[in-house]
């Protein structure tokens, strides 16, 4: 007898009944109970709700009552749902075809796959059991639910629906803002006229040897702070990252960085400069009697409802009076996005091994101004998560990250960075950031925090990777140590990139000489294009627009950690570093330009090659590979280079005929030119391919120095040639003193 459609719901019903502890309550109401909401944010969203539908979930996450993952870890952890992240468990193409998109879009619901009789279900919101019942009633099987976020819902919808991206975006409607937030503080079209009436007020009874207290009251004034905070909002709007207001004998100057560049935007009457220098200090609450001393400060001013921008102050008295700059400090221009910062795939890849080990010192290393402190937001912002403690210290902190505990250091009261350290230590983190590491005391607790069980981040002010491990020994750290703490060092500089609208490849390329010079290969320079600077409206005829970076990441691999623990040379780290993986920075901006993302000259202004340094293992790198008929040695030539085989197989080849083979690995051949400095006396060729390592004869004592199995081998070849040759000696004597038969 068939089932009755009543029995049939019933039957359904029961397969998921009490799946959760959750009961019938609402998401809204569990979130309450635990705390991560207030009855009165409840209490909103849910009239929210009332006037503009949707769901409860996504309203609460929209007015940023929770973040994306609460909700998810709530029941998860708490009501026993399974936590799905959609990405490593994709649906299956059965599990697809029986919930169309249009019935998932309905629950907001995504199909994983079928197991036994039952669909394996990841909703937004599983505790409303009424949708549950209902849409096992619609596909007529039994169901089994977790949790997902609804962006992972809704990015697999993208993925495994195609829905177009029109409908993509409805799922995350903007923002909606009164038209009197869209409007700035203050909007100025003519700074001149402007600069002209403070000047006019100002140019009476204002000398130069005034003590300052008449600007007090001008500081106040309507038109100078219109002039000041016009110039704020017109960097922020510019999108500038640096503010320079400079006096000299004749003019007061004001410039803009932008994209790492300085450039003139105003020149100001000089009779206006003590009444705005006192305005910005009054905005940063500095003190404006004090012009002999340099003084830090922060402003930060209001741009709409819902976003404030930070500006760091720094004054310094100069010849003609007190030069200011002011650092910007725009979250909303803030990309914290580890994939949009211009890193190579392999130096990707390297970064998240480093950085998802549970312990360990990763360092990144620059000078000021390189996108340090962006890499370790960054990083820091992609390891944020409920589960994980994270404490900073920072002089100053510059911007601040829900979830992450941010201390300011303040060397007056005695707050300094290993103070900080130390009290981090007693505060159970996961992972601690260190601003900077300016001393043995903050490098020996960073570094013993590192080894025990801590992630710990810090920078340096250093060139490059293999110069941070000198910089370590130098502040007094024993190598040993740092070879067992550090995991990684990365090292970071900024190009402008190149404006997308209007760069063209080069008319006129600069000759094969110069750029093998600069470190592209021999073979590519013939089909070699690359792009320059034009200048457009887009990059205000700059021809540059946003900046990317050049990474340098040394992994401290056991090859690596076993050469900072024997003190090698900064060169021969280097090379051992290459080995391993590193790619340097020169050559990562040589990337940048095969790929037309930046210019020659930002990539020759940003990085250095020198002779000295690195062209020794770039041009001829230690381990070889050869193709079958290739000539490692030519018989008569005067190289002095000698070589180990590594793997595969090579011919002794003398007078165009074979005489021996070498196919054992670690057999060294050609070593007798470096040691005799006469001409080769046979030609050695590979025997189909093969890996060899190659050693600098005419370096021969610093190679006896650094590789003691090369020397053993050295002095058994010279004991054998000098016994061979003492043998022939010998012989000879005894020949010529044999009497006539």
């Amino acid at each position: 007898m068939a089932a009755t459609p009543t029995s049939q719901k019933s039957s359904l019903r029961t397969s998921v009944k009490d799946q959760s502890g959750a009961g019938l309550l609402r998401v809204g109401e569990l979130l309450r109970k635990e705390g991560q909401i207030t009855s009165t944010q409840l209490e909103q969203a849910v009239n929210f709700q009332k006037k503009n539908k949707g769901r409860l979930s996504h309203i609460l996450l929209r007015l940023g009552y929770v973040d994306e993952d609460t909700i998810v870890n709530v029941l998860s952890r708490l009501h026993n749902y399974p936590a799905v992240n959609i990405a490593r468990e994709p649906a299956s193409k059965e599990a697809l075809e029986i919930m169309p998109y249009e019935m998932a879009k309905k629950y907001m619901a995504f199909p994983l796959k079928v197991v036994g009789k039952s669909l394996r279900i990841t909703m937004a919101e599983p505790t409303n059991t009424a949708e549950v019942e209902s849409l096992q009633t619609d596909i007529k099987m039994g169901l089994s639910v977790c949790v997902s976020t609804e962006k992972d819902i809704v990015e697999a919808y993208k993925k495994h629906y195609e829905i177009s991206e029109e409908e993509y975006n409805s799922y995350f409607p903007a923002k909606e803002e009164s038209s009197d937030d869209d409007e700035p503080v203050v909007q100025i079209d003519d700074f001149g006229a402007l600069a002209s009436e403070v000047a006019e007020d100002y140019e009476i009874g204002v000398s130069e040897d005034d003590d300052g207290s008449s600007e007090t009251y001008s500081a106040s004034d309507a038109p100078i702070i219109k002039l000041v905070n016009g110039i704020l909002i017109k960097a922020v709007n510019d999108g500038v990252s640096d503010i320079h207001i400079e006096p000299y004998e004749k003019s007061l100057q004001v410039r803009y960085r932008l994209d790492g560049s300085l450039f003139k935007t105003m020149n100001l009457p000089l009779t206006i400069k003590n009444a705005m220098n006192s305005r910005i200090k009054i905005m940063a609450d500095l003190d404006i009697t004090e012009r002999r001393i340099p003084q830090d400060g922060r402003i930060r001013i209001m741009l709409r409802r819902n976003r404030a921008v930070d500006f760091r102050v720094s004054s310094l008295p100069t010849l003609f009076g007190e030069s200011i700059v002011l650092r910007i400090l725009d979250k909303a221009s803030l990309n914290v996005d580890l994939t949009k910062l211009g890193f190579e795939v392999k130096t990707f890849e390297m970064l998240k091994r480093c950085i998802f080990r549970p312990q360990g010192l990763l360092l990144v290393t620059g000078p000021t101004g390189s996108g340090k402190t962006v890499t370790l937001y960054s990083v820091l912002n992609s390891l944020n998560s409920e589960d994980t403690k994270i404490l900073t210290a920072e002089d100053p902190v510059e911007f601040n990250f829900k979830g992450i505990n941010q201390v300011n250091v303040k060397k007056e009261v005695g707050m300094t960075f290993p103070a900080a350290l130390k009290a981090f230590l007693r505060q159970d983190p996961d992972i601690i950031m260190v601003g900077e590491i300016r001393d043995m005391e903050t490098a020996e607790i960073a570094i013993k925090a590192a080894m025990t069980g801590h992630l710990v981040f810090s920078t340096l002010h250093t060139n490059d990777c293999p110069a941070t491990i000198g910089r370590l020994s130098d502040i007094g750290i024993p190598p040993f140590m740092i070879a067992s703490a550090v995991t990684m060092v990365l090292s970071q500089r900024l190009c402008r990139r190149l404006c997308a609208q209007c760069k063209k490849p080069l008319e006129t390329m600069p000759s094969a000489e110069e750029l093998i010079g600069m470190g592209f290969d021999e073979d590519e320079v013939d089909g070699l294009e690359i792009c320059g600077p034009v200048g457009c409206q887009v990059c205000k005829g700059g021809g540059y627009k946003g900046r990317v970076g050049l990474f340098e990441l040394m992994e401290v691999t056991d090859e690596v950690a076993k050469a900072i623990s024997a003190e090698v040379p900064e060169d021969q780290l280097r090379k051992i570093a290459v080995q391993e993986g590193m790619t340097t920075l020169r050559e990562a901006g040589l990337q940048k330009i095969r790929e037309g993302v930046t210019s020659i000259e930002e990539v020759m202004k940003r990085t250095v090659v020198t002779e000295e340094s690195l062209p020794a293992y770039l041009v001829h790198p230690d381990i070889e590979e050869y193709q079958d008929g290739d000539f490692i040695i030519r018989q008569g030539n005067n190289d002095k280079d000698f070589f180990k085989l590594v793997n595969g197989a090579v011919m002794v080849v003398k007078d165009g005929k074979k005489i021996a083979e070498i196919t054992q690995p670690e057999e060294y051949f050609g070593e007798m030119s470096a040691i005799s400095a006469e001409p080769r006396t046979a030609s050695i060729v590979s025997k189909g391919r093969c890996k060899v390592k190659r050693f600098p004869g005419d370096k021969l004592m610093e190679v006896i120095d650094k590789y003691p199995d090369v020397a053993g081998h050295l002095f058994k070849t010279l004991v054998g040639r000098l016994s061979h040759a003492n043998s022939i000696i010998v012989k000879l004597a005894n020949d010529r003193m044999r009497p006539d038969a």
